[in-house]
């Protein structure tokens, strides 16, 4: 069945959304806010976020609108406040949320929060947080806050959520170990706060003074690369003070510490989060609540105490803060989520993040091909070099080789450092490539990277079969693998996703006759000379097949990467009508996959797609989806040595193995992501009204992948 509609509707906004009742203090849904450039760059998301439309207000003088939104409470969120006074306009305050990106992803913040009394982080007037938690337990998630906080402890998310885990060596003794948090100069939040230098003077003076202390100093990562100066640089050559400034986790660090002291820092509340003690010198917005020791001075210090009069739990301020105050978008669908889906999110991202590091080395790649390979393996930790031609230096200086298929590495000896030889990544299309063809330079959504050897080279190991021989396929990742297998069919989507040309009535043309599927593919491609294919060529392969099938309806269906090579020239040889009933070109694969009895492949993907819609795939050759129990083989494998069920081998080839990117949001994303928005590129049709309702079923088991 097809699908006739864009993707996305209202209905599955509502079923991915939280479901409460809109907050009264936000704007009305479908509002025209205005906002200013700056603002709509650093939160391109606020319109999703709040279900509302933003203009500029730079071209938008006095035309009607139904209130202004400013970023933060700079100077910029000042003029906006101001125009909104003077054209009697609601205003709002917009900013980040609790949950955060990571610190160097170009991501826009999966959590917003829209403020219309002040913002979370200034002490210097009310705040709608402060209102929520100082009005007393009225929601009624305390339970869903203590879940969402315990995973958000357990998966040890943070703010510097990219960075890795890593061994923190501090001095053995049995005092008390005091973290304190420097912060850069000229961070807002100080201010904000309602502290200033003296603060963290105070905080320094009252942890020298303690001395059953032991004072490790957290350096903000813009003070270690240079590019800011920090207010506890100064003391960090003291004698008995512990310096941090390796680049973790700050969980590593938490994990050894006893308390947290620190002026304004979200750190502070990470380190709530996980119940362990936290001093405070300034008023950030969780101070004030009986939650920490707070120390700060000042007038706008006094001011928010007095404020703040109501005592917390932690559950209390995070269901609050994470689910009360703070609102969720994809920046991948770029459509409100809940807080525990920003969390999966989150979590994927710092997996693809934590995943690249050192210095590669991609060898031969085509120009066009490296743009691709800049955005599949650059991260805060990596560095990605090109070369056609490496010397024996570029090598030696990479930590990893990368090739495109199965290209022949450098020579061996080259391969060698430091007594060890450099590891080699191969690099293939991945099974849900893009909406055209790779031949027409259209950027692939997926990729395989493979440390083993590639998935189509039969002849020797591939992380693929690794990972399809050994992975315990449980019940959650086989119910994921399912709901996607199911959303692939019932979108039609492919591996190239072609605009169809007309196709005949093949029941028609069949008579009745059983039809037989033969899928072509391109002389001497890489997965024929590898994948052990039983016939030599097409012509053979059908051969073969009328041999077998004397009586059924032969159609060959020829490669699309040969089409368009021969379009403008001589078109490919075609087969005799005595081996092929009917020859087609780029038909719908989804429509002909389901007119289908059986299907036969050497190696081509079209078996693995045919499978997908749970058809009969006889394969004359070993691709990567044979020699699991699934296929009639011709060839067998004695490295496959385990029977999966349909779902098992979904998970491995579509989940497990490649690594996704969606080419609009330009974010690293997952299989579920690029089987959306091929779908939407496909379409781009209104809604048809009488399937919206199944539509938003569909999609919402596509959503909850992981539920």
């Amino acid at each position: 069945m097809h699908l006739d509609s864009t993707i996305f509707s209202q209905d599955m906004r509502a079923s991915t959304a939280d479901t409460g009742e809109r907050p009264s203090w936000l704007p009305a849904a479908n509002a025209q806010l205005l906002a200013f450039l700056t603002t709509r760059r650093r939160f391109p998301l606020i319109g999703p976020a709040i279900s509302a439309s933003l203009r500029p207000i730079e071209l938008m003088a006095g035309a009607a609108a139904d209130g202004v939104v400013g970023g933060g409470d700079g100077p910029l969120a000042r003029m906006a406040r101001l125009y909104a006074r003077i054209h009697r306009l609601p205003f709002w305050t917009v900013a980040d949320g609790f949950l955060q990106s990571p610190g160097t992803s170009m991501a826009p913040p999966v959590s917003i929060v829209t403020d219309d009394l002040g913002i979370h982080f200034s002490a210097h007037q009310p705040s709608r947080l402060e209102t929520l938690l100082q009005g007393g337990p009225c929601h009624k998630d305390i339970r869903r806050a203590n879940d969402l906080r315990q995973r958000i402890v357990r998966e040890r998310l943070c703010q510097d959520n990219h960075l890795p885990e890593g061994a923190v060596l501090l001095r053995r003794n049995h005092r008390r170990r005091l973290l304190l948090i420097d912060q850069a100069v000229g961070d807002r939040s100080i201010e904000s706060a309602g502290a200033d230098a003296g603060a963290f003077a105070r905080m320094w003076a009252a942890a020298r003074a303690d001395k059953s202390a032991d004072i490790i100093i957290k350096c903000h990562p813009d003070v270690v690369a240079g590019r800011a100066k920090g207010f506890l640089q100064p003391y960090i050559h003291t004698g008995g003070v512990q310096f941090v400034d390796k680049a973790v986790s700050l969980h590593s660090i938490l994990d050894l510490v006893d308390e947290v002291w620190t002026v304004s820092s979200h750190l502070g509340l990470e380190a709530l989060l996980r119940e362990i003690p936290v001093v405070t010198f300034g008023m950030p917005s969780y101070a004030g609540w009986g939650l920490t020791d707070d120390r700060a001075e000042g007038a706008a210090a006094i001011a928010a105490r007095a404020r703040r009069t109501r005592s917390v739990n932690i559950d209390e301020f995070a269901d609050a803060a994470f689910l009360q105050y703070s609102r969720y978008v994809d920046p991948v669908s770029r459509h409100p989520i809940t807080a525990e889906q920003a969390v999966e999110r989150l979590l994927e991202w710092r997996h693809h993040a934590r995943s690249l590091s050192g210095r590669y080395l991609c060898i031969n790649f085509s120009l066009h091909k490296r743009s691709v390979m800049r955005r599949y393996l650059s991260s805060p930790r990596s560095e990605v070099r090109f070369a056609t031609d490496p010397t024996t230096m570029q090598i030696q200086n990479a930590d990893t080789i990368v090739l495109w298929g199965n290209a022949d590495p450098p020579e061996e000896s080259l391969l060698w450092k430091g007594g060890k030889r450099l590891p080699i990544i191969r690099v293939e299309d991945g099974f849900i490539r893009s909406s055209g063809l790779g031949s027409s330079l259209v950027p692939p959504s997926s990729l395989c990277f493979d440390r083993q050897g590639i998935y189509f080279n039969a002849s020797a190991p591939s992380q693929l079969e690794t990972i399809l021989n050994g992975t315990n396929f449980d019940e959650a990742l086989l119910g994921r693998a399912k709901r996607l297998r199911q959303a692939i069919v019932s979108m039609g989507i492919t591996k190239y996703n072609l605009p169809p040309q007309a196709a005949p009535d093949y029941r028609g043309k069949a008579k009745g006759r059983a039809i037989v599927l033969v899928a072509g593919q391109v002389p001497n491609d890489a997965s024929l000379r590898f994948g052990m294919a039983s016939h030599a060529s097409d012509m053979e392969l059908l051969k073969a097949v009328r041999r077998a099938r004397p009586k059924a309806f032969i159609i060959y269906k020829q490669h699309p990467d040969l089409l368009a090579k021969a379009e403008g020239r001589h078109p490919p040889s075609s087969p005799s009508m005595n081996a092929a009933d009917l020859i087609i070109g780029n038909v719908d694969l989804d429509d002909l996959l389901q007119a289908v009895d059986e299907v036969h492949v050497a190696t081509s993907l079209i078996g693995f797609e045919a499978l997908l819609r749970e058809k009969p795939v006889w394969c004359h050759g070993l691709p990567f989806y044979a020699g699991w129990g699934l296929t009639h083989d011709t060839v067998i494998s004695l490295r496959r040595k385990r029977l999966l069920n349909l779902d098992a081998l979904v998970a491995g080839a579509l989940i497990l193995y490649p690594r996704y990117w969606s080419n609009i949001a330009d974010l690293p994303c997952e299989a579920e992501d690029v089987v959306a928005e091929l779908y939407r590129a496909r379409l781009g049709a209104a809604p048809n009204p009488s399937r919206r309702r199944w539509l938003a079923q569909v999609i919402h088991m596509l959503e909850a992948r992981k539920s």
